[in-house]
Formats: structure tokens, sequence, C-alpha cells
């Protein structure tokens, strides 16, 4: 007698399932690391561009100080751009008013 009902297909056992599931989530943990190393990999390329060009500001500074012929003066003029812009970010309005009177 031949049957002409669906071929009798297993039942998913639980150990199926977890294994399904576990593999599932590896590869959704997989595509999370990926994203997070793309990510640091171009946050350090653009740090490394930044670097770049402060290391060549940096020198032509040093090779051609200003009017005044004072290094320091260049230097200072270099880095307080950068400072600034960090400052404001960061410190309240007071605090930046009273390192200001400090510095002068």
């Amino acid at each position: 007698m031949s049957s002409t009902t669906a071929s009798h297909v297993p039942a998913e056992t639980a150990s199926d399932t977890i294994d399904r599931l576990s593999l599932q989530q590896a590869l959704l943990d997989v595509e999370v690391a990926n994203a997070r190393v793309i990510d640091l990999t171009e946050r350090l390329t653009a740090s490394n561009v930044e670097l770049r060009s402060l290391r060549q500001q940096l020198a032509a500074s040093v090779q051609a100080p200003t009017a005044s012929g004072s290094i320091t003066a260049s230097l200072r003029q270099l880095v307080a751009g950068p400072i600034k812009a960090v400052a404001r970010a960061v410190l309240p309005l007071e605090v930046r008013v009273r390192l200001r009177a400090m510095l002068r």
C-alpha cells in the first residue's frame, strides 16, 4: 500500500532549536563587531590625518618663527585653536572666563 500523505519530517528538537538560535546570535555578533571595527578604523584614520597636519604645522612653525622671532608665540598660536574648541565644548562659561583672566 502506498501512502499519499506527506512524508514525515522529523520535528525540530530542542537541541536543534538552540543550535539554530545560537548560530543566528553568533552571526549578529559578528556583524556588530565588524561595524565597530569599521567605525574605529575610520576614527583612527581621521586622527592620523589630523596628527600629520598638526606635525606639519609644528614643523613649519619651528622652521619659520613669527615676526617677533619667538618660537613660543608661534607654538601658542598653533595650539590655541584646538584648545579653545575643546574648552568651548567642555567647560562652562564662568570657568573659561576665569582661565582666560589667569592667563593674561
